[in-house]
């Protein structure tokens, strides 16, 4: 067969130009890459120059971008949002690294929706300042965070919640939040992966120390010092849900934690209305739900001032340990709580309550048992706080209460020796003999009990819708020991 020798030369001289011809085009491609790239560039610092928002400065000294897998990287940037009417600074944002990864272009070109596979934010600082003020709100140092499947657009962006994303993972350390007035809050670290939640060194304080507190009320507010060692979340989850947060999880655990309260009530009430728990967390601006939330290895003390020249004594609640199941306001089933935990460090005392943040009743039951009280623990509080000193020992007390917003009834039982009350003088050096004597006509010294060694009262307790949950339970508390000490103490 024979062969063409002119089809044989353009054969050949194809064959000798093809790879200029590859060349060619890639260099084409790569010059059109590059083009692309460098008008990418282009629109971006328009967008950043030109058409941000007025109240909003953005700054960056580097971008990388790679328009063939749709990532981008910005170097160095800070952010500045100001009150266009002051001109005042509202919050200021350094980021040290900020990576956009595979940036859906079609549906950015042709729908205006902004979606990518993931955001990444590097060793980002933040603080946002009080409205109109030089005064810091929020601050936090070193946060890094990821958010995948991050998706936003013009409908997303009316929204008070403006984009949606689907999971996410964190680490910052430093974190401060104004919470009003009085008190703020404090995390050394925490962090945030595979839905797992982690902090260390949380604090609750109040601003200023329990004088200069007081000096600057005009209504009574409880001084705060709360601080928690550690803590951590299981199956922690924030996800937006209509509009809202909502915020779950399998387990929320505080460990070694200590909570100091202090009252001064030498000021005056504050008589605005006080919601039960259950009222409150329906009223959450976020959904909520909580499996079980534990604190393990708790003191909680409290003291109030009632007398100028009186040093106030706590009432202690130490090694306390509790468990609440079902923290939440979007199902129907009961939050239960159990509280274990020694009174003054010394009594066995168990608290058990539940309710139903859906009911709009605030319906709740409540049960406690205390056990070997020495009268002669709780005295220095007793003294201090109600002009009163106790003799005798409570071997046994338990009470159960069924109550709502408006009243509350239930029956208590003690089993108790050698009571006597001893009414102090106003000076609490002696005692007033005459209101003592008065006093113990009236009081069962523990004896006329039926066959166990009981005596019992009934409670009945209309509520003071200015005074705390606490104060309600104290009532209850108050109602049921006067019955049964003074009553026939009969079932």
């Amino acid at each position: 067969m024979k062969v063409n020798p002119k089809s044989n030369k353009k054969y050949s001289v194809l064959k000798n130009r093809l790879p200029l011809v590859i060349l060619g085009v890639v260099g084409i491609l790569l010059i059109g890459i590059l083009g692309v790239q460098l008008y990418g560039k282009h629109l971006i610092s328009n967008l950043v120059s030109k058409q941000l928002p007025d109240n909003l400065e953005l700054t960056y000294e580097d971008l990388d971008l790679d328009i063939l897998f749709g990532n981008m990287e910005f170097n160095s940037m800070k952010l500045k949002f100001f009150s266009l009417k002051t001109k005042k600074t509202e919050a200021e944002i350094t980021i040290e690294t900020l990576k956009i990864k595979d940036v859906a272009y079609w549906l950015l070109l042709n729908k205006k929706q902004f979606n990518t596979d993931a955001v990444n934010v590097g060793n980002a600082d933040v603080i946002v300042f009080k409205k109109d003020s030089d005064s810091i709100k929020c601050s936090v140092e070193n946060v890094s965070f990821e958010l995948s499947k991050f998706k936003t657009d013009s409908l997303l962006l009316q929204n008070k919640i403006p984009f949606d994303y689907y999971t996410s993972n964190l680490l910052l350390t430093n974190l401060y939040l104004d919470l009003g007035r009085f008190e703020m809050l404090k995390v050394a670290t925490l962090s945030y992966k595979n839905n797992n939640l982690k902090f260390e060194d949380l604090s609750i304080t109040s601003k200023y120390k329990q004088q200069e507190l007081s000096e600057k009320l005009v209504k009574e507010h409880d001084y705060v010092d709360f601080k928690v060692t550690d803590g951590a979340s299981t199956e922690f989850r924030l996800k937006t849900v209509n509009d809202s947060f909502l915020v779950s999880a399998h387990n929320l655990s505080l460990n070694n934690s200590e909570l100091h309260l202090f009252r001064d009530k030498l000021l005056a009430d504050d008589t605005t209305k006080k919601l039960l728990y259950g009222t409150k967390l329906r009223n959450l601006p976020i959904q909520l739900d909580i499996e079980t939330f534990s604190i393990e290895n708790s003191n909680v003390f409290y003291s109030e001032r009632v007398d100028k020249g009186i040093d106030p004594v706590s009432i202690s609640f130490e090694n306390l340990d509790a468990q609440i199941d079902n923290l939440s306001n979007i199902n129907k089933q009961k939050t239960k709580i159990k509280v274990t935990t020694k009174l003054m460090g010394e009594a066995p005392l168990e608290f058990k309550w539940e309710f139903n943040s859906l009911d709009t009743a605030d319906s709740f039951k409540a049960s406690a048992n205390l056990k070997d009280l020495k009268a002669v623990t709780i005295n220095p509080f007793l003294e201090s706080q109600a002009n009163v000193r106790v003799l005798g020992e409570i071997h046994d007390m338990y009470f159960t209460i069924y109550g709502n917003d408006f009243k509350s009834t239930g029956d208590m039982k003690m089993k108790y020796e050698d009571f006597k009350f001893s009414i102090l003088n106003e000076d609490r050096l002696g005692i007033n003999k005459t209101l003592t004597a008065l006093v113990n006509v009236f009081t069962n010294d523990g004896s006329k009990t039926d066959v166990n060694g009981y005596r019992y009262g009934d409670i009945e307790v209309e509520r003071d819708k200015t005074k705390s949950f606490f104060n309600y339970l104290w009532l209850n508390t108050k109602d049921g020991l006067k019955n049964t000490v003074i009553g026939n103490g009969k079932k």
